[in-house]
């Protein structure tokens, strides 16, 4: 905890942390847009666009704030265990993600209330809804920190943005879904929420509200999130100051 706090407090009054709060605010306005369809695009748009826009920016910002500061030479100084530092941020990040979701699920819920009380889309689907992308995008963050520490802000964005909402088109609907990271959590909201891969309602009957897709996705999210962390925190332990 001292070690995530610490983190914490390198991200104050900068823009990685203002973008918890504006990520789901400007999903929430653009939704709104929509009308009666708030709650369905909403959500298609969050976990399509703008959550991995999210995830992308604020882990390529948390290593910017390192990188502008001696290229993380303080860091490799200080006498404690880089795997750490690295878990710490990786954990924050986490934090980040959790309360932007949060945040969202709130917005998604006064509009529906506000906008269209008679939307098909229950609150319960909602909130679980939201948990399960959180849980589904956590493998994100280590992936895209390294990424940025790697290769830079651009090819992060190139990489998790772009490729993603390409990969996530084309294998969403397709039977080797499972071996997509960047489909599940669409692949997961057609029977949570009954939104197909276009931000169309499923029709009844369509393979795919098949609920068994769930606990695979969940299962498979949390393996390669811990997989991609203790990777990528044994790649950090080994940087030297350059």
């Amino acid at each position: 905890m001292d070690y995530i706090k610490a983190e914490n407090l390198k991200c104050r009054r900068t823009f990685a942390k203002r973008l918890v709060f504006i990520a789901p605010l400007l999903m929430v306005m653009l939704a709104g847009i929509s009308g009666m369809y708030l709650v369905q695009n909403g959500y298609n748009w969050w976990y399509t666009i703008i959550l991995p826009g999210f995830i992308t920016l604020a882990t390529a910002l948390v290593n910017q704030i390192e990188e502008r500061k001696l290229h993380y030479r303080t860091v490799f100084a200080l006498p404690v265990p880089l795997q750490k530092i690295w878990i710490s941020k990786v954990f924050l990040l986490a934090v980040y993600v959790f309360t932007a979701c949060m945040l969202h699920l709130a917005g998604m819920i006064l509009g529906k209330f506000l906008i269209n009380p008679a939307a098909t889309i229950s609150i319960t689907q909602m909130a679980v809804a939201t948990l399960i992308l959180i849980v589904v995008s956590l493998w994100q963050i280590p992936f895209c920190l390294f990424l940025s520490k790697k290769f830079g802000l651009m090819a992060a964005v190139l990489i998790n943005l772009g490729m993603g909402i390409v990969l996530d088109i084309f294998a969403a609907t397709e039977n080797f879904w499972w071996a997509c990271p960047y489909s599940w959590g669409t692949r997961l909201m057609c029977p949570v929420l009954g939104i197909l891969p276009n931000g169309t309602m499923a029709l009844q009957g369509d393979a795919l509200l098949n609920p068994g897709v769930i606990p695979m996705g969940i299962t498979l999210s949390i393996l390669l999130f811990l997989l991609l962390l203790v990777i990528t925190a044994n790649w950090f332990k080994r940087q030297e100051v350059k």
